[in-house]
């Protein structure tokens, strides 16, 4: 049996029209942490360049120095949640904008009961308070207490479609508004026990379940209000917190830090595996991305709920058929450091193609605003790494503070980090001790071979090794440069 998320499988069919577009090349992926049990997303602080969190289903959160490659344990909630298996267990994380400041995160995780019995999504809002040392025990550590704020909880009719992904956005005017993905209650077709009819969860508004969430939250309050733009802030039948609604299980989504468009990985049913959007012209949203009407393009084929586009309907940006991957699994706009990628869609496929030994898929598409292009498989640029780690199962992409991205396999429980192997000196510090520092970037965790000029100031011989660290830069100190006036470095992978 495998370990992680166990998702219905699904299929899709290619946006139409041939897509065209430069390929993405010159990229590797760096195993840069490993030995989690079912890693399931990767996040970091506003502002926090040093760091990396990551996940786990299970109910552990766990914090990578990113110069020094240390992990330690951040958080422990892991005697809070119900059943780990499938798809339920803490399934996404959040920092407060201003988490610098007030320490505040937010936590998306089941708990077990529930009207039906199989468990209810909670939403909460966490800091760590420290007592006050006593003047008498100045020698004992102090008392640190986590706090938990409840600000949401919603029943689910089945166990499956958990949604969990929860995030804030970077657009104007929407500050400490935290964005919620819910999944459509369960079960095949938004059918049966615990879906309302007509419709089904999804194309009710009177049910959270199905949909992207928006609620304001406030520092250090056990409430939460609901944003006045909302689209139903003044509708009494409904439930206000619906932003955007017609969704089956958006498992993984995210803001373009850049444009603040939304995307939206749309796990499907049978037939289609789609991205969304969610406009940033668009602040007040209301989209209806059509389920269970539409998987995908076209009519749902199942269950006999599929028809014509509903009131409002926005199709997907893309889609693709089961003969490329089985549940698609959102990403990011790239915004880091390489240059190939930048402003490029990166998402990915949790087991690949229905083939015998698939496994899974990482994929980048171009999107300008109104169409998706250039649809590409990198998994063969990635992998397997360098020291010979493959991807198998992929349950998340994530984004650290300096928009770099790294990866998630529940199965081996490695964190990689997609990287383009380029090596350079980019600066030489003369030190008081006549030594030098030798500064650059390279592949993270690689060793470097440090060359420098001598006697002769043109020729280049080895002065020594360095290993880059996790953030990918490498610090070398050259005790000879005292000896060597106006000497050069270079630096080459091993």
């Amino acid at each position: 049996m495998r370990r992680g998320i166990i998702f219905v499988l699904c299929a899709a069919a290619i946006v139409a029209g041939k897509v065209q577009g430069q390929a993405v090349s010159g990229l590797k992926a760096v195993r840069v942490a490993s030995g989690f049990d079912r890693p399931l997303f990767v996040t970091a602080p506003p502002g926090d360049t040093a760091h990396l969190y990551i996940g786990t289903q299970i109910g552990q959160i766990y914090v990578v120095d990113l110069s020094a490659g240390t992990t330690s344990l951040f958080l422990d909630i892991s005697s809070r949640l119900t059943s780990t298996d499938g798809e339920q267990g803490l399934l996404g994380m959040a920092f407060d904008p201003e988490y610098a400041t007030n320490g505040n995160f937010y936590l998306n995780y089941t708990i077990p009961g529930g009207q039906w019995g199989n468990g209810t999504t909670r939403v909460s809002q966490f800091y760590f308070q420290t007592a006050k040392k006593k003047k008498k025990k100045k020698r004992k550590p102090p008392v640190v207490t986590l706090i938990e704020n409840v600000l949401l909880t919603f029943d689910h009719p089945q166990a499956n479609h958990n949604g969990g992904w929860i995030g804030f956005s970077p657009r104007i005017g929407d500050d400490h508004n935290l964005y919620v993905a819910t999944g459509d209650g369960g079960a095949g077709n938004d059918q049966g026990t615990g879906h309302i009819e007509p419709g089904g969860n999804a194309q009710n508004l009177t049910t959270l379940l199905g949909k992207m969430l928006r609620i304001h939250v406030t520092p250090n309050s056990a409430t939460y209000s609901i944003p006045s733009n909302n689209p139903y802030a003044s509708c009494l039948s409904c439930r206000q917190e619906i932003f955007a609604f017609g969704l089956r299980n958006p498992f993984r989504n995210s803001f373009d830090r850049q444009t603040g468009v939304m995307f939206l990985g749309e796990v499907g049913q049978d037939t289609r595996e789609e991205i969304d959007v969610q406009q940033a012209t668009n602040p007040g949203g209301g989209e209806n991305y059509g389920w269970r009407l539409r998987e995908g393009t076209i009519a749902t084929p199942t269950g006999g709920v599929g028809g014509a586009p509903p009131a409002g309907n926005v199709d997907p940006i893309f889609d693709y058929p089961h003969s490329t991957g089985q549940t698609v699994i959102g990403g990011y706009v790239y915004r880091g450091n390489i240059r190939q990628l930048q402003g490029v869609y990166v998402f990915g496929d949790y087991l690949g193609p229905e083939t015998p030994g698939s496994t899974a898929r990482i994929f980048t598409l171009n999107y300008d605003g109104t169409s998706a292009s250039n649809f590409q498989d990198i998994t063969s640029e990635l992998f397997p790494t360098a020291d010979g780690f493959n991807l198998n199962y992929l349950s998340s992409l994530g984004e650290d503070a300096n928009g770099e991205l790294y990866i998630c396999d529940i199965y081996s429980g490695n964190i990689f980090k997609i990287v383009s192997p380029i090596v350079a000196v980019q600066n030489v510090t003369a030190l008081e001790n006549g030594h030098a520092l030798v500064s650059g970037t390279g592949t993270p965790l690689s060793t470097l071979t440090i060359l420098a000029t001598g006697a002769d100031g043109s020729s280049f011989s080895p002065v020594g090794t360095v290993t880059v660290s996790t953030d990918g830069k490498f610090v070398f100190e050259d005790s000879f440069a005292a000896n060597f006036p106006g000497r050069q470095y270079r630096a080459t992978a091993q």
